[in-house]
């Protein structure tokens, strides 16, 4: 295995390799197995890839649905053995170079590690109603433990979006909030305890993503501010972290003509990267391309034309996740411009610098291995345990209850749980991050309850169950997830609040949700999916504690 204990050792390791090694350490594929596929450790064996992202759960589509069956479930020690199978791939080749592990973890539903009892917060966004800056950094810490248990060495966080409502509906419940400072001394607080536990952080997106009216997932994100709104408010927490040491930043698929008037996105933008980032702002980080998957890039560039304008615009990485011919498409792109002389090799022993010198830090060359044996550990902590449940207290949010229906007077009568099935959480196939566990929660304080989750896909049909359900019932607790983005959900609530029955709704991730919904005369916001959330959120309805969370973002006057 090849070994760096200096920086000055990084040029003479580079210079020995080819240029299809090279390349290989600029491209991202994914792991979403409890085995190594065939085609991955050819990734490895003989293109010599560098980072690898990973979700344990399930392989997901680009809609975020289980593709066939979720992930055989591993123990914590079985998964750590797992990466380190991968890992003694990479460093078992000629000068072998170990590999970055990469994990998404954004909270709730939008989390690659969901199993083993793993300390799970709802979102981002639950920080800033608990908005207790030694919480944020002390859960990220015990986290970040986990993480390093399994082998996993870079988290794709936090996100330093500044969210601007005024009725947009992306990004939900994935930021802290709308208050520049709020979003910096979480963003910075989390950052501190994911690197205090050994996890490198990258930041996102960039540039400033929470202004945005369409999801890069569905189609191209537009940014209408100017520079100087941008650089006053938006890119505060994105331009504090970057100077107080996060290792990596990802882009986001969005076009702002401020920063770029001929209107191509952050990803593929020279100005924006190597301009604005690298020049302007001096960052000498890691700069990793969001998912070139995305609808964003696909409709209008393709993998290959993408993958090769991320590296020239300035990507030192880019996210490749997907089925394998998308990754064999990306790389070979890359290649194939390098030898032609479109991609410099100068620019590409740039990139290299900046992922060898992170695998320093990380202790990689030296020590690339977990130990799989003491994995367990880390998901038997009390005081990881106490985290998960002290974040889940403080973020539960009451946002109105004006017929004074709290606490439920249910004694003796029948309650409808209505819940949407919430999207990813099924391929955790985890018994406490369960798709039912708002049901799980009221079950252990009221036993009659007749409970239906609703399934993702809403029908007339599955309206009119729901109505039944609740009907048949004296009194309903009704979840919803996203519903500013679902106008069946909003029709659903609406038909089962219609019935006259005393209902509490239930918004499980963004509070947005009591607006769609001006009928809902009490709402609870849990700000995302955790169990212990939906405890705290059954416990409040009941009268067995009080939320205290605090909404980070304003609602109009009077709703």
């Amino acid at each position: 295995m090849l070994k760096i204990s200096q920086a000055d050792d990084i040029p003479a390791a580079i210079s020995g390799m080819s240029i299809e090694e090279k390349v290989g350490q600029l491209c991202s594929p994914i792991l979403q197995s409890s085995d190594i596929p065939g085609y991955l450790r050819n990734f490895v064996e003989d293109i010599g890839v560098g980072v690898i992202r990973y979700c344990i759960n399930a392989e997901y589509d680009n809609a975020s649905r289980v593709v066939g069956k979720p992930n055989r479930y591993l123990s914590p020690s079985e998964n750590a053995e797992l990466l380190n199978n991968l890992q003694k791939l990479a460093c078992g080749r000629k000068n072998g170079i170990p590999l970055i592990f990469s994990i998404d973890q954004e909270g709730g539903t939008r989390n690659d590690l969901n199993r083993y009892g793993a300390l799970v917060y709802g979102s981002h966004m639950a920080f800033g109603a608990a908005d207790d800056p030694e919480l944020t950094n002390r859960v990220a810490y015990h986290s970040g433990l986990q993480m390093k248990a399994l082998g996993i060495n870079l988290v794709q966080a936090p996100i330093t979006d500044v969210i601007s409502f005024a009725g947009r509906t992306t990004i939900k419940a994935a930021s802290f909030g709308e208050d520049p400072e709020l979003v910096t001394k979480h963003s910075f607080a989390m950052m501190e305890g994911y690197q205090k536990a050994g996890i490198a952080v990258m930041i996102k997106h960039f540039p400033g993503y929470g202004a945005t009216a369409v999801d890069a997932h569905k189609g191209m994100a537009r940014v209408t501010k100017s520079k100087a709104e941008l650089d006053c408010h938006d890119n505060i927490p994105l331009k504090t972290l970057l100077q107080k040491g996060a290792d990596g930043v990802m882009t986001g698929h969005v076009v702002i003509e401020s920063l770029d008037p001929s209107g191509l996105p952050a990803t593929l933008s020279q100005k924006i990267i190597e301009g604005l980032l690298r020049e302007e702002w001096g960052y000498d980080g890691i700069v990793e391309s969001d998912a070139l998957r995305m609808k964003a890039i696909q409709e209008k560039f393709g993998t290959a034309k993408a993958a090769v304008m991320s590296i020239q615009a300035g990507c030192d990485v880019i996210l490749l996740r997907g089925p394998e011919q998308h990754f064999i498409e990306g790389y070979e792109a890359v290649l194939e411009a390098a030898r032609r002389g479109e991609i410099s090799r100068e620019r590409i022993d740039k990139s290299l610098g900046r992922i060898f010198r992170l695998k320093m830090k990380l202790g990689l060359f030296e020590k690339p291995f977990t130990d799989a044996e003491k994995a367990e550990e880390a998901f038997k902590s009390k005081e990881a345990r106490k985290a998960a449940i002290e974040i889940a207290s403080n973020s539960v949010t009451l946002i109105r209850d004006t017929v004074n229906l709290l606490p439920l007077s249910a004694k003796g009568k029948c309650v409808a749980v209505i819940s949407p099935e919430p999207s990813k959480i099924a391929g955790a196939m985890d018994p406490v991050q369960s798709s039912d566990m708002l049901a799980d929660a009221v079950k252990k304080i009221h036993h009659d309850i007749k409970d239906y989750l609703v399934p993702q896909e809403i029908t007339d049909e599955v309206i009119a169950k729901a109505v039944e359900t609740a009907r048949s019932s004296d009194m309903v607790i009704l979840g919803t997830a996203n519903a500013i983005n679902s106008r069946d959900q909003v029709k659903l609530a609406r038909a089962i609040i219609a019935l006259g029955k005393p209902t509490v709704l239930i918004a499980l991730e963004s509070p947005f949700d009591a607006l769609e919904i001006p009928e809902a005369s009490t709402v609870i916001c849990t700000m995302g999916f955790s169990a212990d959330a939906m405890s705290v959120a059954a416990e409040a309805i009941f009268g067995l504690c009080i939320p205290t969370g605090k909404l980070p973002v304003a609602f109009p006057e009077g709703k």
